[in-house]
């Protein structure tokens, strides 16, 4: 009996992302349907974007943490050229801000030691910070995802690239979770993924 062995190419699926911190639960949703997410380190800083932000659920409504930069905002240097600015302490108000709006929070406890292990390690470059804060996303959800640089790889027609460089809205169909003050501010689409994770803990997966 002959054996015809048939090799066949599949299509990987690629999510090519700016570097943010913290992202947005959206992109988190894209990411889980993809095989590999590409962080584009060469793509020119953009001002008022998610690259230096996140937003958070607190008792008085959405609240936007952003991260300070050497230089400011109008910079047009590549991504992985941009430098935070250390002088200003914003790990820390951004570790207060973060507890006093989730230490109420079902699985915050569960979480903090290592988002104080994050928010106390100084960095010096944007992306490095970004891609920290992406690695501590992806641990908490127990999701294992291939990362590469854009720089490091070539990409060819067999890949499904979902391109994310654009501001995303919040999406109308997201599925509704626990928030801590719902009752208060109505739900809020779209956060950080912190707030689902906080809220849901090991569920927080089954909401992306």
């Amino acid at each position: 009996m002959q054996i015809t062995k048939c090799f066949c190419l599949f299509s990987m699926s690629m999510l090519i992302s700016s570097y943010m911190p913290f992202p947005s639960i959206a992109w988190c949703a894209a990411m889980l349907k993809a095989d590999t997410i590409i962080l584009d380190n060469q793509e020119l800083y953009r001002k008022m974007t998610y690259r230096n932000k996140y937003e958070i659920a607190t008792a008085n409504g959405r609240l936007k943490l952003s991260i300070p930069l050497l230089n400011g905002r109008n910079q047009r240097v590549p991504m992985a050229e941009v430098k935070i600015f250390k002088e200003e302490d914003w790990q820390q108000q951004h570790y207060k801000s973060i507890k006093n709006a989730y230490n109420r929070s079902p699985f915050f406890e569960y979480y903090e030691l290592e988002l104080h292990r994050l928010l106390a390690t100084p960095y010096d470059r944007l992306i490095d910070f970004n891609k920290a804060s992406l690695d501590f996303v992806l641990q908490s959800l127990r999701i294992k995802k291939e990362i590469q640089v854009l720089g490091d790889i070539t990409l060819d027609d067999n890949h499904d690239l979902v391109d994310w460089h654009k501001e995303q809205q919040a999406v109308s169909q997201q599925k509704p979770y626990y928030q801590l003050f719902e009752s208060k501010n109505g739900f809020l689409t779209n956060l950080s993924v912190l707030d689902l994770i906080f809220n849901e803990g090991n569920q927080a997966i089954n909401f992306l």
